[in-house]
Formats: C-alpha cells, sequence, structure tokens
C-alpha cells in the first residue's frame, strides 16, 4: 500500500512540475535589439555618406511563430528618441523576412534624413535575426559591410495592467443608478488571468462610513494590448455636483505585474 502511495505521489509531482515548467516556457520572450544606422549622412556625427540597415529574420522551426517589432530612435546629447508602436510578423516554418530602413522611417513616422537607434524584436520562439549594414560614399557604390548575428536576451514575461480610461458615468433613469464603464488593458508580455476591478466614489459615504464602491470581473486578457469594457452600478446619480471616481484594475493584488503602481485612473468632472 505504501509502495502504490508514493508512486501516485510522485506522478503527481511529475505531473505539476511538468505544468509549472511549460507556464514558464510560456512566459519566456525572445528579446532582441539591433541596432540601426539608416539614411544620408552630413558628416557631424558619423563619417558622411549614405547607411543602410537590414535585418534579416528566420523561422528555424517546425511551426509558425509570431513576434512583434519596434523602433526606438536615440538623440545627440543623451537625449531619448521617440519610440514606435509595435507592429505585428509572424513567420511559416523555414520563412523568412526582413525588416530594412524604408520600413523604419515609415515606422517611425520621420522626416530626418538620418536615424540611428535600435529596432526591438519579440517572440514567445527562438528566431535566427542577422542584421546586414553597408554604406556607401559619394559614388554611391558600396565602401563597407558588416554582418552581424544577434543573440537574444531572454525576458520572462509578467502581465500588466492599467485602467486606460475611465467614461463619462451615466444615468439608468429604469434602476436608478449611475453607469460607470472602463477600459482595462493588458500592456505587460504575458497574458493576464481572470481579476477584480473596483470603482471608489470618496465624496459619497455609506451608513457604515465606508465609501460607496462597486466591483466588477475582468476577463483573462491577452499579453500585448488585450482589452476590455468593465461596467460599475452606484445606487444615486454621482454628481454632487462634481465627480470624483476611483477605477483599479486588479484591486486584490491576485495577479503578479510589471508593474504594481501604474493600476488606478481617476476620473474628474465638473456638474
Amino acid at each position: 500500500m505504501k509502495k502504490n502511495s508514493c508512486i501516485v505521489f510522485l506522478f503527481i509531482l511529475f505531473i505539476y512540475s511538468s505544468v509549472n515548467l511549460v507556464t514558464a516556457q510560456e512566459k519566456e520572450t525572445y528579446h532582441y535589439v539591433v541596432k540601426i544606422i539608416c539614411g544620408l549622412s552630413e558628416g557631424k556625427i558619423v563619417a558622411q555618406g549614405r547607411y543602410y540597415t537590414a535585418i534579416n529574420i528566420h523561422n528555424p522551426t517546425n511551426r509558425g511563430v509570431s513576434f512583434r517589432y519596434k523602433v526606438a530612435l536615440a538623440l545627440p546629447g543623451t537625449m531619448p528618441g521617440p519610440v514606435s508602436k509595435f507592429v505585428k510578423g509572424k513567420l511559416e516554418p523555414d520563412q523568412a523576412s526582413e525588416i530594412d530602413c524604408p520600413d523604419i522611417f515609415r515606422l517611425i513616422e520621420s522626416r530626418e534624413k538620418f536615424l540611428k537607434g535600435f529596432v526591438v524584436i519579440e517572440s514567445k520562439s527562438e528566431l535566427d535575426v542577422v542584421a546586414v549594414y553597408t554604406a556607401a560614399g559619394s559614388n554611391g557604390y558600396i565602401e563597407t559591410m558588416d554582418i552581424e548575428r544577434i543573440t537574444p536576451q531572454y525576458i520572462m514575461g509578467c502581465p500588466d495592467l492599467i485602467v486606460e480610461r475611465v467614461e463619462k458615468p451615466v444615468w439608468d433613469s429604469e434602476n436608478k443608478r449611475s453607469v460607470i464603464r472602463a477600459v482595462i488593458k493588458n500592456i505587460g508580455n504575458a497574458d493576464a488571468g481572470s481579476t477584480l476591478a473596483r470603482v471608489i466614489d470618496p465624496t459619497t459615504r455609506q451608513a457604515t462610513g465606508a465609501p460607496h464602491n462597486d466591483v466588477a470581473v475582468t476577463p483573462g486578457l491577452p499579453r500585448g494590448g488585450g482589452s476590455v469594457t468593465v461596467t460599475f452600478y452606484l445606487p444615486y446619480w454621482v454628481y454632487n455636483p462634481d465627480v470624483t471616481l476611483e477605477v483599479t484594475a486588479d484591486y486584490k493584488n491576485v495577479l503578479q505585474e510589471c508593474n504594481e503602481n501604474n493600476n488606478q485612473k481617476i476620473f474628474k468632472d465638473i456638474g
């Protein structure tokens, strides 16, 4: 009997470990940071000439792989430059694609003739990422060339819920209550499970002395910008005459988030 119990225990331990391993693998993100230099330089910062960057991305796996990338520009004098939005891509097994200077200029929406900075590529599966750098002189022909294989950084993903916006409350005359809608968004790089969001009206107290509040379920949200509109109800008109509302995502802190200090948004309006 003891032998059978030991076998059952080991089996359960194996299953538990396997689930945790899969969860960890699902949260791991491959993060490629590729130096870029594009356009016509007048010689103020780097040598005069025309510079090109071509980033080749290859899927070495036997399944389709999704990835996303963004551009982060660097400015002189330690000034931070603009950062573009993420663009999504997908490669089937053994397919390859390229990000080049026209893509970079278009994505960052720059009117400058010369850009320096980084392309940041993120994927849940490892990719082959190779950067090809060329430069031409006054005659327009190639004068220098370099090729660099980019080694990924490994980042454990985490969800990150924010209250993107709180809409202006409306009055539900049939049920005699205020209706407050808020958009909850996951800006992290891992999926978020179901949580609870809460609205508090700090200006109106219940008989117990606690401020009026309501709770709404926030369903699971996918990583990278998944969002949902949740609805709260308060049994009175919240304008008295003005309104102040505090909406908090994951107010019970059940998620381990990338940033635990950006879950709240305050809505104020004059009645």
